[in-house]
C-alpha cells in the first residue's frame, strides 16, 4: 500500500518570514526552504528569529534533502544554524542562491553541506524525491517554483513570485511549464499569499527604472539610494541610472558590499570597475557626480541610512540639496523607525524620495488578479496558502474557491500543522509543536519566553539592587546600599534610596538573628517592593545581594 505524501509547516504562515516546510516521501523528508525572520520591539535584545525544529531533531536520519527557492533571507537564512545540526545535507539552489549562502556559510566554518548548483527547467532525482524547478519571477533573481512528483500526485510550491511580463532579465514566470504541469495534473498547490488581499495587478520593475532615471537626472546633490541588498534587478537599474547621468556609485553596508560582487561575478549584475568607488574615496568624489547605494531600507538602527539620518556616519554627510531614494516596501513593525530616518535626513536638509510619493518601489508578490490568472493555469485539486499573515492567507483561499478548488480542499493551516495527501484527496494530518527559537550573541534557543518577559519588566520599570552585609550569625554588620538603574532620575530623587537603605535596615534589625539567606532575600525584595509601589507606583526588578563574612 502506498504511504500518504505528508506536507508539515513549520514555518512562514500566519507570518512573513521564517519559511519552512517538509514533505515527507516514503518516510524521507525533503525541506522547501530554511528561512528566519527579524526580531521586533518586543523581542528585546534578540537578534534574529529562526523556525523550531525540535521535531526534525529525532527524525535526523531521515532529513534528505534540502531545496532552497530563492536567496532571501527570510527563506535561506536560517541554514548556517539548520546545518549544525543535521551536517553534510544536500542543499539544492540556483547559482544566486548559493552564491549568497556560500558567503553566508563562510561566516560559520564549523558548518558543513553538499551544495549543488541547479537551474530552472531542470528535472532530477534524489531518494524517493522527483524534482522539477520552474522560472519565476521576484524582487530577487533565479526565483523557482518547485514541483515535487510524488506516487500520490505532484505537490508544487509557487515560491516567491509576481506575474511581471517584462522582467529586468528578460526571464518572466514560465507560464507555459506551469500549465504543462496543470495539464499533467497537480495534486496539491501551495502558493505565496503576500499580496493577496491587494486587488489589481503589481506594476513591473521597470517602472521603477524610468523613475529613478527621472529622480537621478534631476539631482542636483549627492544621491543616497537605499534598497535591500538581494534586490539584484533594483541595484541594476541605479547603476544604468547613475552612469546615464554622469555619476560613479559607491555601495555602502556590510550585505551590499558582500553581495554585489558575488552578483557581478556570477553574470546577474553588470557594471565596470572604472564607475564604481570605494567608500574611503568618497570625498574626492564631487557631490553631483556619485550615488551612494547602501543598507538601511527598514530603519534599522545601525544600518548605514540610519547612521546618516543621525548625522553619526563616520565617512558620509548628508547636506542641503542632496535626495535620498527609499526604493523599498515598508516591513510592517518597522514604521516607527522609517519614519524616524525620513526625519533625520530631512533635518539635514536631504529631499527624500520614496514609495508615498514615486514609483520608487514594487512588490515581489502577485497581486489578487494575478494569483487568479495562476489558479486557472495550474488547477489544483487541493489548496494550502502559504507565505502570509493569517488574513493574506484567508484572502488567498478565497481566491482558490473563486478560481473552482473544492472548499473541503482548501486548507488555511499555521506553524505546526500537517497535511496528507493519499488517493487524489487532502486531509488534515497530526499537528505537531512548531515555534521560535531565537538566536542572541553566541546562543541559539538559550533565551525563551520567561528571559524576554524579564526584559520587558527591566526596560518599562527597572532594577534595584540592595547589598546585604551580613556576619557570621546571620546579622546585619553594615548599613545597607540601594542603588537602582531606570527607576528614578537619581540627581534629583536621591533622598529615596537613603530611605529604602533605612527601610532595609530596620526590616532586618527586626529579625534576632536574620537567620537564613533564603529569609533575607525575601524579606529585603518584600521591603523593597512594597517601597517603591507607595513611593513612586513603580515595580522595578528587586535584586538582593547578599555579601557573607
Amino acid at each position: 500500500m502506498t504511504q500518504p505524501v505528508r506536507v508539515s509547516f513549520f514555518g512562514g504562515l500566519g507570518e512573513i518570514g521564517a519559511n519552512m516546510a517538509t514533505v515527507e516521501v516514503d518516510g524521507r523528508l525533503a525541506l522547501l526552504d530554511v528561512g528566519l525572520t527579524f526580531p521586533d520591539a518586543e523581542h528585546y535584545g534578540i537578534d534574529l528569529i529562526l523556525p523550531d525544529w525540535a521535531a526534525l531533531r529525532e527524525r535526523a536520519g531521515d532529513v534528505h534533502c534540502v531545496v532552497l527557492t530563492h536567496g532571501h533571507e527570510d527563506h535561506v537564512g536560517a541554514l548556517p544554524f539548520f546545518l549544525r545540526d543535521f551536517p553534510n545535507t544536500r542543499v539544492y539552489g540556483s547559482p544566486l542562491t548559493l552564491g549568497l549562502v556560500r558567503a553566508r556559510l563562510e561566516e560559520h566554518p564549523d558548518v558543513s553541506a553538499e551544495l549543488v548548483d541547479v537551474a530552472a527547467g531542470d528535472r532530477f532525482s534524489d531518494g524517493p524525491f522527483d524534482i522539477e524547478l520552474v522560472t519565476v519571477t521576484h524582487s530577487i533573481p533565479d526565483g523557482f517554483a518547485v514541483a515535487l512528483h510524488t506516487p500520490q500526485g505532484t505537490v508544487l510550491h509557487s515560491g516567491d513570485f509576481r506575474l511581471d511580463q517584462t522582467p529586468i532579465d528578460g526571464k518572466p514566470t514560465d507560464l507555459p511549464h506551469l500549465a504543462e504541469l496543470g495539464d499533467a495534473g497537480v495534486a496539491l498547490l501551495l502558493a505565496d499569499s503576500t499580496n493577496a488581499d491587494m486587488p489589481g495587478h503589481t506594476q513591473s520593475e521597470r517602472v521603477v527604472g524610468h523613475t529613478l532615471r527621472d529622480v537621478i537626472g534631476e539631482a542636483r546633490g549627492r544621491v543616497v539610494v537605499t534598497t535591500f541588498a538581494s534586490h539584484i534587478h533594483r541595484v541594476q537599474q541605479v547603476i544604468d541610472a547613475a552612469q546615464s547621468s554622469g555619476r560613479k556609485v559607491c555601495f555602502v553596508g556590510r550585505s551590499m558590499v558582500r553581495n554585489m560582487p558575488i552578483a557581478r561575478e556570477l553574470g546577474y549584475l553588470d557594471y565596470d570597475d572604472e564607475h564604481v568607488v570605494e567608500l574611503g574615496e568618497v570625498e574626492g568624489v564631487d557631490r553631483h557626480r556619485l550615488v551612494i547605494v547602501c543598507t538601511g531600507s527598514q530603519g534599522e538602527p545601525y544600518a548605514a541610512l540610519s547612521l546618516m539620518a543621525a548625522g553619526q556616519h563616520r565617512q558620509i554627510t548628508v547636506e542641503p540639496d542632496d535626495t535620498v531614494i527609499m526604493a523599498s516596501s515598508v516591513i510592517p513593525g518597522n514604521e516607527s523607525a522609517i519614519y524616524r530616518a525620513i526625519n533625520g535626513l530631512i533635518r539635514h536638509g536631504a529631499k527624500v524620495v520614496h514609495k508615498g510619493v514615486a514609483d520608487v518601489h514594487v512588490s515581489g508578490h502577485a497581486a489578487a488578479d494575478e494569483l487568479k490568472f495562476f489558479h486557472n493555469i495550474v488547477r489544483p485539486r487541493a489548496f494550502v496558502p502559504v507565505h502570509g499573515e493569517y488574513r493574506h492567507m484567508v484572502a488567498h483561499a478565497v481566491i482558490a474557491a473563486e478560481c473552482g478548488v473544492d472548499r473541503d480542499q482548501i486548507f488555511v493551516c499555521e506553524d505546526g500543522d500537517t497535511v496528507e495527501l493519499a488517493d487524489g484527496r487532502v486531509r488534515r494530518g497530526k499537528p505537531f509543536r512548531a515555534g521560535r527559537v531565537f538566536v542572541d550573541g553566541l546562543g541559539i534557543g538559550d533565551v525563551g519566553n520567561a528571559v524576554l518577559r524579564d526584559r520587558e519588566r527591566l526596560s518599562s520599570e527597572g532594577v534595584c539592587v540592595a547589598v546585604i552585609t551580613l556576619d557570621a550569625h546571620g546579622r546585619l554588620a553594615a548599613v545597607p546600599q540601594v542603588v537602582q538603574q531606570g527607576v528614578i532620575y537619581e540627581v534629583e530623587q536621591a533622598h529615596l534610596l537613603d530611605l529604602a537603605a533605612k527601610l532595609v535596615a530596620d526590616e532586618l534589625g527586626d529579625q534576632d538573628p536574620a537567620g537564613e539567606t533564603s529569609v533575607v532575600r525575601r524579606t529585603v525584595a518584600t521591603a523593597l517592593g512594597r517601597f517603591w509601589r507607595e513611593q513612586t507606583g513603580r515595580r522595578p526588578t528587586i535584586l538582593p545581594l547578599l555579601v557573607e563574612l
